[in-house]
């Protein structure tokens, strides 16, 4: 499985958000069918690692733009964290694969 790194990327994109956030609604108003569609359209843009980017920062609670808005030493203890948090994801999901390959059940006749 190859992984693509894009931290260095993060913040370059586009300034929509990611769904689930309220960019482009009105407080307290639920954001138009259009715009949730452009933020889904936009989410599915890019690379996988891209799209993991994003859904940690979303976890955070930082769109990309308030991590490009953030001073230079805040930004990279984000990048950080998010890194941290890709490599956890990561292992947790080959040790998914290992634990089906595992339960497999080999019949021969």
């Amino acid at each position: 499985m190859q992984t693509t790194n894009n931290i260095g990327t993060m913040g370059t994109g586009s300034t929509n958000s990611v769904p689930g956030s309220s960019a482009g609604a009105q407080a307290g108003n639920k954001p138009s069918f259009k715009e949730l569609l452009d933020q889904l359209t936009d989410y599915t843009k890019g690379s996988t690692g891209e799209r993991i980017e994003k859904m940690i920062l979303a976890k955070l609670g930082i769109t990309e733009e308030d991590l490009k808005n953030m001073p230079p030493d805040e930004r990279e203890k984000v990048i950080q964290k998010v890194r941290e948090m890709i490599r956890k994801e990561l292992d947790a999901q080959k040790q998914l694969e290992e634990m089906q390959k595992d339960r497999k059940i080999r019949v021969s006749v």
